[in-house]
Parts: C-alpha cells; structure tokens; sequence
C-alpha cells in the first residue's frame, strides 16, 4: 500500500443550500476510504456538511471535502460563477501511461494529481485537455468526464479505458443520456459534438480545438 499522505477529496455544488447529487459523492468518498483502509466516520462527514451548510445557505458554491489519513474532514467553499459554453477541450500532446490511467490514483479522487496537473492546458482559453492511455484510447478530462456524439449517439468512455468514476457521468449514464463505448483517436474525425461533464458544472456544451489553433 502506497504511503498515507494525501486526501481523498471530493468536490460538489452547494446551491441555495441544498448539496447536489450529495448522497453519490458521498458513497464515492467512503469507496475510497475502504480501498485505502482508512477511517470515515458518518458522524464526522455529517457534521462537516452541516457546518458548510449553516455558514452558506444561499448562493452558488463549490465545495470541497477533504479527508485525510485520520479521518478528518477539511472543508471549503468558494463562489461558483456560471460556466460560459462552449468550453474548448484539446487533446493532450501526449498519453497517459496506462499503469497511471488503470491505477488508483485515477480510479479514486485524490490530492495526488500530478499526472493531471502535467497536462493541463497551456492555453488559458482552453477549459480543459482530452486525455488518451497508451492504447489510444480516450479516457478523460483533467477535469472532469468527457462525452462525445459520434453516428449520431453521445457515448463515454468506459472505465476500463482509465478514468475516474465521476458523478455527472454516473448520473448521465442513468438518465440514458449517454451509452459506454471505446473512443479511438482513430475515432476522433468522426465526432459530432462534445461535452464536459462532472456534477460540480453539470453538463457543458463544448468544441473541440485542434493542436496548435
């Protein structure tokens, strides 16, 4: 087991407060908790919650949990502005090893994200970058999970391909709003459309930049 010092994080919104899709944030959190046997208290998770509800009742806001080797909760909130659509999404300039895309520092939320920090955009006007394994196969955001519409179907990748489990996905995915299906970069002039999805933003409209534009 690798060593203790990281949080597992989970990142949510909090609007005119009521905290969105909380009860799949929370049950992501404590899959986490049990994969790296640490503790996670529900009493400590509530009270946390309650106290960032109390202190921000109205408004927009984004929050994160935080939850550290002991099993205490740390807790932020900042305002959260509207998102204006379209993002602009770019494939990154290289792969994501496939033992980092297949590990548990993609499967599970942490604050170990080196490997997404390395490839994020360096265009400011870019919302985010289209990450790939080394299989060429499309995984998913620095950010957050990407859908596609490719032959007509908005599809995501499966998370066999190495991509967090995201909430906004999850819920797509139950609303039949998109299927599972492998993305190439093969693939890729064959796309539609594209999306940004997590449950912080929702489901954003968004268009593909190519390299070098």
């Amino acid at each position: 087991m690798a060593d203790m010092d990281f949080d597992i994080l989970e990142t949510l919104a909090l609007r005119q407060g009521v905290f969105v899709n909380l009860e799949r944030h929370l049950a992501r959190m404590r899959g986490a908790a049990l994969h790296f046997a640490r503790p996670c208290a529900e009493a400590v998770l509530q009270q946390a919650l309650e106290s960032l509800r109390q202190a921000h009742g109205s408004g927009d806001w984004r929050v994160r949990l935080a939850l550290d080797a002991a099993g205490q909760v740390q807790t932020q909130a900042v305002a959260l502005a509207p998102s204006a659509t379209p993002v602009r999404l770019q494939l990154a300039s290289q792969p994501l090893a496939n033992a980092v895309a297949r590990g548990p520092w993609v499967r599970f939320k942490t604050s170990r994200r080196a490997h997404y920090d390395a490839l994020q955009p360096a265009d400011a006007s870019v919302f985010d970058t289209v990450l790939y394994n080394e299989d060429g196969e499309i995984t998913e955001g620095t950010r957050g999970n990407i859908a596609l519409l490719i032959d007509g179907l908005w599809v995501t990748p499966p998370l066999s391909c190495g991509l967090l489990p995201g909430v906004g996905r999850a819920v797509a995915l139950d609303e039949g709003r998109v299927t599972e299906r492998v993305v190439r970069l093969d693939d890729l002039p064959r796309v539609q459309d594209w999306a940004f999805v997590n449950s912080l933003r929702g489901w954003l409209e968004a268009v593909w930049v190519p390299a070098g534009a």
